[in-house]
């Protein structure tokens, strides 16, 4: 049984043909699982920590950044320009097993890494078997 599973995006490429200024843009991310919980990385380089907004809703862990519309004149002329910072919303249902009151989130080297641990009745405690 999956405990934490990504919600399906429906419509998006409705979203991204009626809004181009704000396409939809998901960031990669790598989500595993060990003993204690789950843990999701977001690939999201460029992007300060207080810029990122995480909450939890209704059973869903929702990460969301707005990019600010940067409505000054650019003095440079690119030649190239393949950097790039998108607006973007990921979300996440959680299952009742975790304890999204301890859910918690780093931000290093352009890495979102989101710690969901299991509620402690859900962790299955270590059994030490001794051979006769």
């Amino acid at each position: 049984m999956t405990t934490l599973k990504q919600n399906p995006v429906l419509f998006g490429s409705f979203f991204e043909d009626y809004f181009p200024t704000r396409p939809l843009y998901f960031p990669p991310v790598n989500i595993y699982e060990n003993d204690r919980g789950y843990n999701i990385e977001l690939n999201v380089p460029g992007i300060k920590k207080e810029e990122i907004k995480m909450q939890v809703e209704k059973g869903l862990l929702i990460i969301s950044y707005d990019h600010p519309q940067n409505s000054e004149p650019k003095t440079e002329k690119f030649i190239k320009k393949e950097f790039s910072t998108k607006s973007f919303k990921r979300t996440f249902s959680l299952d009742d097993k975790i304890n999204s009151q301890g859910i918690e989130a780093s931000l290093e080297n352009g890495i979102l890494n989101v710690h969901l641990p299991l509620k402690e009745e859900s962790v299955a405690p270590t059994k030490i078997i001794s051979i006769k």
